[in-house]
């Protein structure tokens, strides 16, 4: 058969919105034409609307179409639930009540075809039944037809669901008073047919006496007329359930001529064959020994006709004279036979209409009340058979979840693997409506646990793969995306690598199948899901490892992007273990990632990639990294840091040449919290103040910080030039770079501290704020490199930018940067130059603006002369003696230590 093309991915999520738009689309061109008429203005522009949008909705080519499917009060698009308002839910409803499983609009949708439709929906009213046979006559030839109908036989229900019949819908009657005790009373009707009796034997007319015991040649508690075949119960023929119909029938048509009294109704009951009589008298005895408070509310005469109806059906069942599919066209013909009782008592049901309450057809109510009745051993028995799929689902449903209930798993999964069995039937028929059915119970598959679910997909997919009519096959694909949306929920990882697995091979075989159903299953966009139950698990479990590696490319992309907002050290060695389970695939994918995706996915795979392929990091980065935005350089940094390789201060080493000037002196803090001393070399040349000239002082003063961080004892001599070094009798480098080189050098040797204070006129006060060194075993991907303190009085400063000039009152300050209250808007990330006032003095430096807490900006300097420098220090000095030391913020307001 001919493939359907299939548009691109973003192309099928625009046909689902048109199609969910054509259903409201629809549902306001019905109320329309009822309200207008089909060729008044408005009716013919919402039908333009709606046919645009059921166009918009359809794929390019094929023969199937997409599937507008019905499950309890859920619309189905293709087997997708679809998000819908009252007016929907409505429509689904009507649909359920009328029988009808789907609608499949082909590609081959005509104009004239879908005219016929509406006018069928429009003309039918509130009731269920005509809507059904509307569509039918209006559609005509299924097969011949551009829309078709797939139909359930019947409606699965028990009494004790709640569900109201038509009979027992009609409540208020007006008949007479004279009759309304006897139709609702079968003892009064039992005394009818005594009297009868003794009349047709020659005792006599006339009326029973009062509390005479009526005549009983039977017995049969319960449901209808000793529906068990008990003593005395006699079998039902054709012959005779009609004229016990038509019997009732005259009952009704009594009761509503006042002229005719209880003698009349005795002498139709006389003139009646004896087998009748004795039909009729068990099953009025039956209703009179037990009956439920919902048949107090139906007419008598309508209860006795449907159970006299219902007996027959279940005895023709019972003896094999009749299988299931045949079922439903009995109780039809049945149900022709009590049309005039039903026109007699259709008061009710008319107000009900008119209310636009939906009533279900009769037939239907029959075959309800059918199921009911079928013995536990019989439903048991149907549904094991290769007749399964002759029962609506709603029946297997109901069967299936009272052995759920009771805990009864084992029949359970026995009914529901017989029931898929049936795709593999050679009857279309059967193929198309267990196709139908499988969307409406995959929730019980579901729930029947993981191996059917695996057992089930496995199925449907050998039968898409295998299946010639392409309407089933519609059907089928609409199936297997209802149950992958089932296992993608329950989150039944080893139905999901089922499903992956189906589908790589639906690309061999139909590929463009394939290529239509996987955005509708939507494994891809749970990814994210699956991805923190990977991360909450104390061990991720081997399918959920399939699934990513099953769709490696995706994964990597969601890993990735997981890992960029990572703020736990946990969180972060979970995911690059994840990574690496996915193997050389994985790796491949974050290379091809890094090579040619935008500055922001790529970015995101570099901290994945200083863990797992160094090689391929610092052969593809420079080159990329020169075409990305100062705020790209900042982040490539910090996704260093985060991936916390051992050899990660190398690793920036290689990248220094290239990072932006703003960003370098964040790169050499990075490098010397790292703790890798290969890194020791690079930093003493960038410590040394004649290498350094055409560099920022600051960039000076951060590699001396670095030095002492990594503790590297080869340091020793370039801190000791640096404090020590004078020109006549002045000090050759400035205080703030000895005050850096004085910390470096007691960390690496504390021997040398109080020595270096003493001899070098250097303040203890301004060594003790010194830069901080890192946690080992911190649970935060990123640690504070200075220590911030709150401030006894705010200070004012003012920020300068491309933006515009603003005021900012700073609170806490370190000598990496601060935190204050912004007064305008400013752009997060963007640089700006900074002016703060300490009292006559102003501290300069350029700065880069970070997120922090509500109307709260946080700033990082990066670029400073060492004499602002050691003012920053001095007002630290001062806050010392009246601030609170103030721990736990990150620069971008995240708690991290």
């Amino acid at each position: 058969m001919q493939e359907r093309s299939i548009p691109a991915s973003g192309a099928n999520l625009a046909r689902g919105e048109s199609a969910r738009a054509f259903v409201h689309s629809l549902n306001i061109l019905v109320k329309y034409v009822r309200l207008y008429g089909f060729n008044h203005k408005r009716t013919e522009t919402q039908f333009e609307t709606a046919w645009k949008e059921l166009q918009n909705g359809l794929p390019a080519a094929g023969a199937s179409g997409f599937l507008l499917g019905v499950s309890g009060s859920t619309l189905l698009l293709d087997g997708i639930p679809l998000e819908a308002g009252q007016a929907e839910r409505s429509f689904a409803q009507l649909l359920t009540a009328a029988g009808l499983a789907s609608i499949n609009f082909t590609t081959q949708v005509t104009k004239h075809d879908f005219g016929r439709l509406v006018r069928a929906f429009a003309s039918s009213g509130s009731k269920a039944q005509d809507m059904a046979q509307q569509i039918k006559q209006a559609l005509g030839d299924s097969q011949q037809s551009s829309i078709k109908i797939n139909e359930v036989k019947f409606v699965a229900a028990d009494p004790a669901t709640g569900e109201v019949s038509v009979a027992a819908q009609i409540a208020a009657q007006t008949l007479g008073p004279e009759f309304k005790d006897w139709l609702n009373d079968p003892q009064k009707l039992l005394q009818l047919i005594a009297a009868a009796e003794g009349a047709h034997g020659g005792g006599g007319g006339g009326s029973a006496p009062a509390g005479s015991a009526p005549l009983r040649h039977g017995s049969g508690p319960g449901t209808p007329a000793a529906i068990d075949g008990g003593e005395g119960t006699v079998p039902l023929e054709e012959e005779e359930v009609i004229r016990a119909i038509r019997l009732l029938t005259q009952f009704g048509q009594s009761a509503q001529d006042p002229n005719i009294t209880q003698e009349h109704v005795q002498q139709e009951l006389g003139q009646a064959d004896a087998a009748t009589r004795v039909n009729l008298q068990q099953l009025l005895e039956s209703l009179a020994s037990k009956v439920s408070d919902e048949e107090r509310d139906t007419p008598l005469l309508m209860r006795a006709a449907e159970h006299m109806a219902i007996r027959f059906a279940l005895e023709r069942y019972q003896k094999g004279e009749i299988k299931v599919n045949a079922v439903h066209q009995m109780l039809e013909h049945m149900s022709r036979q009590m049309n005039t009782l039903r026109q007699i008592l259709k008061v009710q049901e008319e107000k009900m209409s008119k209310a636009g309450i939906l009533v279900e057809s009769h037939a239907d109510i029959l075959d309800r009340m059918f199921w009911a009745e079928v013995p536990e051993a019989g439903k048991k028995s149907v549904l094991l058979s290769n007749e399964a799929a002759c029962v609506p689902s709603r029946n297997v449903r109901q069967y299936v979840e009272q052995l759920l209930q009771r805990g009864d798993y084992e029949t359970a999964d026995r009914i529901l693997s017989n029931y898929y069995s049936c795709l593999a039937a050679k009857e279309s028929e059967t193929r198309r409506k267990v196709s139908t059915g499988l969307s409406q119970l995959a929730d019980l598959y579901a729930r029947c646990g993981p191996d059917l679910m695996r057992a089930v997909i496995r199925a449907l997919a050998t039968s898409l793969g295998q299946e010639p009519d392409g309407e089933i096959q519609g059907l089928s694909a609409a199936a297997f995306v209802r149950l992958s949306q089932e296992a993608n929920n329950r989150k039944q990882y080893g139905a999901v690598v089922e499903v992956l697995a189906a589908l790589q091979e639906l690309e061999h075989r139909r590929p463009a199948l394939a290529k239509e159903m996987q955005p509708r299953i939507g494994v891809e966009n749970r990814l994210p899901e699956f991805i923190d139950e990977a991360m909450r698990s104390e061990e991720i479990s081997g399918e959920l490892l399939q699934i990513f590696r099953m769709s490696s490319a995706t994964a990597v992309e969601h890993l990735a992007d997981r890992f960029f907002r990572c703020m736990q050290r946990d969180e972060c060695d979970r995911l690059i273990k994840v990574v690496e389970e996915l193997g050389p695939d994985g790796q491949a994918q974050l290379r091809e990632v890094l090579r040619t995706a935008p500055p922001r996915q790529a970015a995101a795979v570099v901290g994945l990639m200083s863990r797992l392929d160094v090689p391929a990091l610092l052969e593809l980065l420079p080159g990329r990294i020169r075409e990305w935005s100062r705020f790209y350089h900042d982040v490539v940094v910090r996704q260093v840091a985060f991936g916390a390789a051992s050899d990660r201060g190398s690793t920036l080493l290689e990248l220094l040449e290239v990072l932006d000037p703003l960003v370098l002196p964040q790169a050499i803090d990075e490098i010397g919290m790292s703790g890798d001393t290969n890194a020791a070399p690079a930093l003493m040349i960038l410590a040394q103040p004649g290498d350094t000239e055409a560099r920022s002082p600051l960039i000076q003063l951060k590699a001396v910080e670095s030095l002492g961080r990594l503790r590297h004892p080869d340091a020793v001599p370039v801190l000791r030039n640096i404090i020590e070094a004078k020109k006549v009798w002045k000090w050759v480098h400035h205080r703030e770079l000895r005050i850096a080189a004085a910390q470096a050098l007691a960390k690496i040797d504390p021997r040398y501290s109080n020595q270096v204070v003493a001899d070098n006129d250097l303040d203890p006060a301004e060594v003790a704020i010194a830069a901080l060194d890192a946690q080992l075993g911190s649970s935060w991907v990123r640690q504070r490199r200075y220590e911030r303190y709150v401030l006894n009085r705010s200070l004012s400063a003012i920020l300068s930018s491309s933006w515009g000039k603003s005021t900012m009152t700073i609170r806490e300050l370190s000598l990496g940067g601060g935190m204050g209250t912004k007064e305008d808007n400013q752009r997060i990330g963007s640089e700006a130059a900074i002016e703060i006032s300490v009292g006559v003095r102003k501290i300069r430096a350029q700065v880069l603006l970070r997120r922090a807490r509500v109307n709260e900006l946080g700033f990082e300097i990066v670029n400073t002369d060492l004499e602002s420098r050691y003012r920053l220090r001095r007002a630290l000095v001062d806050a010392m003696q009246h601030a609170t030391q103030y721990k736990g913020e990150s620069w971008d307001g995240q708690r991290k230590s």
